[in-house]
């Protein structure tokens, strides 16, 4: 138990601006995908299958997919969202809405 409430008190997240042009190094990708592997599903499922895209191209297609919020998602997280990065410093927790895509914003 100890172990663990180690790892929980390191934990902490990135609140840095996401920075498109930052390239992933190679070990932090595959640290992240290991991670994912061994994370915790449903009824321990592991009902799902990671896939890594690095092409650009295909990142720039797949960003182009029109896609909407789900009103759920909206409602149940409403409170934490903010649309401007000013918004979200003086908040000092949350989701910076602007990191949506455009047809998620214009709700």
């Amino acid at each position: 138990m100890s172990e663990l409430m180690q790892i929980i008190r390191r934990r902490h997240s990135e609140r840095a601006s996401f920075n498109r042009d930052r390239k992933v190094p190679a070990p932090s990708i595959r640290r992240i995908i290991e991670a994912g592997r061994w994370a915790p599903t449903a009824h321990n499922m592991q009902n799902f299958g990671i896939l890594f895209i690095d092409d650009r191209q295909v990142l720039e297609r797949l960003g182009r997919i029109p896609t909407h919020p789900s009103p759920a998602f909206i409602r149940e997280n409403f409170d934490q969202l903010s649309m401007s990065e000013e918004e979200l410093k003086r908040k000092k927790v949350g989701i910076l809405g602007l990191g949506f895509p455009p047809a998620w914003r214009d709700w």
